[in-house]
């Protein structure tokens, strides 16, 4: 199994919620989780920094995580993610 940790740091809470906002408005989450190979795709906010957001995906396997990253709804996210200032730290974990 292959889980990610995807950190995000934004300028402020407004930006964060926005760009989770536009982020869901956009069907990328939904059509993740409803890969075959997805285990888990889920957003969480972080409750000491509100200008932070985390999202951990499980994947069965690194096949399953290739093809994820090469779906049409994962080539979305540079485009959503332009007018946002994020900074991103990306954990890998494989068990």
């Amino acid at each position: 199994m292959i889980i990610l940790h995807v950190k995000q740091t934004f300028i402020n809470r407004d930006e964060r919620d926005s760009y989770y906002a536009a982020l869901c408005a956009s069907g990328v989450p939904a059509a993740s989780r409803a890969e075959d190979g997805n285990i888990m795709y889920d957003y969480f906010f972080s409750a000491d920094r509100g200008n932070e957001m985390l999202l951990i995906e499980k994947w069965e396997n690194d096949e399953a995580l290739t093809r994820h990253q090469n779906t049409a709804h994962f080539k979305q996210l540079p485009s959503i993610k332009a007018p946002y200032t994020i900074e991103s730290k990306i954990d890998r974990y494989e068990v």
